[in-house]
């Protein structure tokens, strides 16, 4: 029985989200509501986008997804420098231009949105876990490196490991993890009924065993909706287990299950992985019919920019060993058998083969550690709208700013503090938002509680206000 949750997410990662400032209350932002700039509107109407509902980015935290629907987008509005009126073009010669703007427009959002936040996480420029004093769950061993930190890593050398060494060495710390859930059913002239003895196996996944006491980390999928869970470990015993805490920002979750003298495995850092390593991905494709599986593959490139079926966009480590539905949070394992790599993912489509992928474990680690301390990621800040970034070309065509568009407003500190669906933020704390990295870049440097200045455009007056904005918390359950 294979996992249905390997390829059909079917939790969307926004849905279900809380944004909460830090004192549990809604903080009033303050609202300046001088007109720095009047803009006059050439068009003599409202804009319309406001009436619309486009496809949008969701600021839930760190992640986020946008998507653009070429043509879906309507004109009139915004324009700060009108051009003189010019002879009417042809049916024909419109349609053409829409259809150019709307391939240009999509092409700039949807190339240089997501991958280019997780390049500002790669490069340290901003981080997606702010906290600092969690305990870890377990500790990663890097490399001889006088730079690794004494609290979540220790040094250490030695030689590789045959392939029978590592599967030896590993599988005793890789489970089966099994998701039940309440199944309906529809009688007639009744309705929907359920009862407790309609709980039934839904789908199975893996995990790593952190701790000798019982802490198991795997996906945040392969528990998502579970009524009850079990896990199986190698040696055939199996346990009720208890949901700790589950991010679906970044698809983790850590259970507890009541045992001791478990075998936790060995942490190696993934930033000791180099393209073309040998690593083995270990899991049970299929469940527990195919159960303790190795399989041996390549490191085939690092710091892979990958979007799932939910939107939900990370940076991977890619790798040609099978990862195949039940592999979702097993190990990928080094050549030492130390974890580098939470397996979550494999593209099944005609044409693909080989191409696996693994949440890198020094990625992991902090989220794991707050999931296990608190159950949710701590300190995570969200601004609390939901929009698409309008370029250049896009605002010409449907005369707006360019800047973010604010199609949703989902926190009334945004709304407390005077912007509008419809509204456009041109500015952040001072900088040009030029893109939708902009706006992440500045929300993930900082905690729930702080204040953001915004300067945001109003198409529908011609009007430029300053506004400063309190940061909600998202916790990613």
């Amino acid at each position: 029985m294979y996992n249905p949750y390997e390829n059909n997410h079917n939790n969307n990662l926004y849905d279900g989200q809380q944004n909460q400032s830090t004192d549990g209350q809604e903080v009033q932002s303050n609202y300046n509501a001088t007109t720095n700039t009047s803009w006059e509107n050439p068009a003599g109407q409202q804009n319309s986008y406001s009436s619309q509902d486009p496809n949008h980015t969701s600021w839930n935290g760190s992640y986020y997804h946008s998507a653009y629907h070429p043509g879906g987008a309507p004109q009139n509005g915004w324009d700060p420098n009108p051009r003189k009126e010019k002879k009417p073009m042809s049916k024909g010669k419109k349609i053409a231009l829409k259809v150019v703007a709307g391939v240009l427009a999509c092409c700039v959002i949807s190339t240089g949105t997501l991958a280019g936040f997780t390049a500002l996480v790669n490069q340290g420029v901003i981080s997606i876990n702010t906290t600092t004093n969690t305990e870890p769950l377990f500790v990663i061993n890097k490399l001889d490196d006088s730079s690794s930190s004494a609290t979540t890593t220790q040094v250490v050398s030695g030689d590789d490991l045959t392939p029978q060494e590592v599967a030896a060495k590993i599988l005793p710390s890789v489970v089966c993890i099994q998701n039940y859930q309440i199944s309906r059913q529809y009688n007639w002239g009744q309705g929907m009924e359920t009862s407790d003895s309609d709980v039934s196996p839904a789908g199975e996944g893996s995990g790593i065993i952190a701790t000798a006491d019982g802490y198991i980390i795997t996906n945040a999928h392969v528990v998502n909706g579970a009524t009850s869970l079990k896990v199986v470990t190698y040696d055939g015993d199996t346990y009720e287990a208890e949901l700790v805490g589950s991010d679906s920002i970044t698809d983790l979750a850590v259970l507890k299950i009541d045992a001791t003298g478990l075998t936790p495995a060995e942490f190696g850092s993934s930033s000791d992985l180099q393209v073309a390593d040998e690593v083995m991905a270990v899991g049970n494709p299929g469940g527990m019919e195919f159960s303790s599986s190795v399989t041996m593959g390549y490191v085939s490139a690092l710091n892979r920019v990958l979007t799932d079926e939910s939107g939900m966009t990370m940076t991977y480590i890619q790798t040609d060993a099978a990862i195949n539905p039940g592999n979702s949070g097993g190990a990928l394992v080094n050549m030492k058998g130390q974890v580098v790599g939470i397996n979550t993912a494999k593209i099944a489509a005609t044409g693909y083969e080989g191409l696996g992928f693994a949440i890198p474990i020094d990625d992991a680690q902090p989220i794991i550690s707050d999931l296990t301390a608190y159950g949710y990621v701590r300190d995570r800040a969200a601004l609390g709208i939901s929009g698409q970034y309008i370029d250049s070309i896009t605002a010409r065509f449907n005369g707006l700013p360019t800047g973010m568009y604010v199609a949703q407003i989902t926190s009334s500190n945004v709304s407390d503090a005077g912007i509008q669906e419809g509204d456009v933020i041109m500015q952040i704390d001072g900088k040009d938002v030029t893109s939708t990295e902009s706006i992440t870049a500045v929300v993930t440097s900082k905690k729930p509680g702080d204040t953001v200045t915004l300067q945001v455009g109003r198409p529908s007056t011609g009007e430029i206000l300053t506004m400063d904005v309190t940061l909600t918390q998202v916790t990613g359950n």
